[in-house]
C-alpha cells in the first residue's frame, strides 16, 4: 500500500514537471521559420504584418508577386464582380477612421 502511494506520487510529480521548449516564441512566429514547416507564404506574411503592427513598425510584404498586365487586368475585373475576393490589399492598406469613396 505504502509503495504503490509513493510510486503514485513519484508518477504525479514527474507528469507536473514543466516542459522548457528548445524553440522561443519570437522563433515561433519568424515567417522564415513557418514556411519551412509547412505553412503558406501568405500565413507567414500574415503573422509577420500582425506582429509588427502591434509593435508599431511599418508592415511590408514578404513575398512579392509579380503578375502580367493580362493577369492584373482579369483579376481586378473578378475583384470587381466578386468583393470577397483576396487582394494584396487586404493585408497591405492603411486605415483610415473616416469613409473614403474607395470603401465603395
Amino acid at each position: 500500500m505504502k509503495r504503490e502511494f509513493l510510486l503514485s506520487i513519484a508518477l504525479a510529480t514527474v507528469l507536473s514537471i514543466q516542459v522548457n521548449a528548445a524553440i522561443p516564441s519570437s522563433q515561433l512566429t519568424d515567417s522564415e521559420y513557418l514556411y519551412n514547416n509547412g505553412y503558406s507564404e501568405a500565413t507567414a506574411e500574415e503573422v509577420l504584418i500582425s506582429k509588427n503592427r502591434s509593435l508599431g513598425k511599418p508592415a511590408e510584404p514578404i513575398y512579392e508577386k509579380n503578375y502580367s498586365r493580362f493577369t492584373r487586368f482579369w483579376r481586378n475585373v473578378y475583384g470587381y464582380i466578386d468583393p470577397a475576393q483576396d487582394t494584396d490589399e487586404r493585408i497591405h492598406h492603411d486605415i483610415h477612421m473616416s469613409p473614403n469613396a474607395r470603401d465603395l
